[in-house]
């Protein structure tokens, strides 16, 4: 089984569409059902073995890698994908404005502690550290990078056999005004930095350290595959994407079955 680890902004609703589109009935967003829990636990992942018995892949902010996962899978191989903090978080304030119904100035949103080192925080846990991220690095099958995306989902797909790629990108932003106008401000990029120390150094081992490693294990070659999917990729719309029979699948059973289950048990009648 695939355990998919989904940080904020770091193309992970696209990322959700290749696994749906790959396994179908056999992949699940998670949506965690005990009250004061917000992480998939073994007894959750059990829980949710009776809807999906087949279960190839998971997916959500609620998979972690540190909640013990592997007492009811042990064969469980975990995936995530990263992305330099400084744009991440202004991308973050960005969708939250746009999508969120945050109407909060930036000055503010900063210093709420939810957005202080996410991907530490996702990775390793919410008293996590730089250093407790980096030691559980090695529990991830594959980590991918927000920014080289297409070469990445080439490395996963060899490292953990999805059977399909391909894909068509789920949520574009209707304009990049307010991330371009943080990115610029010294002001605004000095105050994220400083909520991210822990996302930095994390940023700084994976590029240095990780990521060049799975490249040069992945073998020569690996700049010809990326080029072939691009150009095959080339003509994946979302109508095909959403209309392919796993996809349809997926979108069946979640919303007909393991959503309406979701919300009875956990008593939130729009949980999802």
């Amino acid at each position: 089984m695939i355990g998919v680890v989904h940080i904020h902004k770091t193309a992970g609703t696209t990322l959700a569409g290749v696994f749906k589109r790959s396994f179908g009935g056999r992949h699940c967003d998670v949506i965690p059902t005990e009250p004061g829990v917000e992480v998939l636990t073994p007894e959750g992942l059990r829980e949710l073995r009776r809807w999906y018995p087949r279960l190839r892949s998971i997916l959500g902010h609620a998979v972690r890698a540190y909640s013990g996962l592997e007492q009811e899978e042990p064969d469980l191989h975990y995936v995530t994908f990263l992305r330099e903090p400084i744009v991440r978080t202004a991308s973050h304030y960005q969708y939250d404005v746009q999508r969120g119904g945050i109407d909060l100035p930036f000055e503010e949103w900063i210093t709420h502690d939810a957005v202080r080192d996410r991907q530490t925080r996702i990775i390793a846990g919410p008293t996590g550290t730089a250093d407790h991220a980096i030691a559980l690095m090695p529990r991830f099958s594959f980590v991918g990078r927000a920014d080289r995306f297409d070469e990445s989902l080439v490395m996963m797909q060899r490292a953990v056999g999805l059977p399909d790629i391909h894909y068509a990108s789920k949520w574009v932003a209707p304009s990049d005004d307010i991330k371009k106008r943080l990115l610029a401000d010294p002001n605004a990029v000095e105050m994220i930095a400083a909520v991210n120390r822990h996302d930095l150094d994390v940023w700084e081992h994976f590029t240095t350290e990780v990521y060049p490693k799975q490249v040069a294990e992945y073998g020569p070659g690996l700049s010809d595959d990326v080029a072939d999917f691009k150009g095959a990729n080339a003509g994946m719309t979302r109508f095909r994407m959403y209309a392919s029979p796993h996809y349809l699948a997926y979108v069946a059973k979640w919303r007909l079955l393991y959503r309406p289950w979701v919300r009875r048990v956990s008593g939130h009648p729009k949980a999802g």
